[in-house]
């Protein structure tokens, strides 16, 4: 009887355990972290907006913005200009 309780234990463990990892963190554990070139807070009345700027990996020609509020999220990406790839 003991067996089966500890058996029946383990295996609720097990599914729980399995549950909780989902299954778009286990592909993620093998991507590539990146830091935004810029990221800062704009004041606004009402909401705490968060962007963050950043280069993606398959195009350095380009800028992306993503901006965060507690509801709402939004991203744009656009070419950088000659002077801002100059720097780089």
């Amino acid at each position: 009887m003991k067996k089966i309780l500890v058996s029946t234990f383990l295996l609720a463990f097990c599914i729980n355990f399995a549950y909780a990892l989902s299954w778009s963190q286990l592909k993620s554990w093998t991507n590539k972290d990146i830091e935004p070139d810029v990221k800062y807070n704009i004041e606004t009345e009402g909401y705490n907006v968060r962007v963050y700027e950043f280069t993606p990996l398959t195009d350095p020609g380009s800028t992306c913005i993503m901006t965060f509020t507690n509801e709402k999220m939004g991203m744009f990406c656009f070419n950088k200009s000659k002077d801002a790839i100059k720097k780089k």
